[in-house]
């Protein structure tokens, strides 16, 4: 399997996981759920870029990093949107537990800690941190 077969893999389930954020958000109204999945599809959206351009990382939730040390290699559109796509990365992997554990020092459960407006700008982030990644992937591959 190559790089191209598997950023397309990852850019796949990244799209499943702002869908169903998009569901906990509108039907579900579960914001901590969203959070959670809007982390995720930032996370595998850059894996994807990673991918897209060969650059091998490291297991780790807070990818943009990677990215940004890599910049040299990033087309020039890309690298105009690097500072967003790493402030993404590193604000919703500071979500990642809580959104999932909740604040366990001052007992708050994560359905406790969101609310909607905050949803929504995660995953708008997600969707744009995707797109990006869906544009890299499309031009390399023509």
């Amino acid at each position: 399997m190559n790089n191209i077969n598997l950023a397309e893999g990852l850019l796949q389930e990244a799209r499943i996981r702002i869908a169903y954020a998009e569901l906990d958000l509108k039907e579900n109204k579960d914001f901590a759920f969203c959070i959670r999945l809007s982390q995720e599809a930032v996370e595998l959206s850059i894996k994807a870029m990673l991918r897209t351009l060969s650059i091998e990382y490291s297991k780790t939730h807070d990818p943009g990093k990677i990215l940004e040390a890599n910049k040299d290699r990033l087309p020039e559109w890309l690298r105009q949107e690097l500072n967003n796509i790493t402030y993404a990365s590193r604000w919703l992997r500071a979500e990642r537990e809580p959104s999932m554990y909740g604040d366990e020092i001052e007992g708050i459960p994560p359905n406790k800690l969101y609310n909607e407006d905050y949803c929504v700008k995660a995953l708008e982030v997600a969707k744009h941190v995707f797109k990006l990644a869906e544009k890299l992937l499309n031009e390399i591959k023509k």
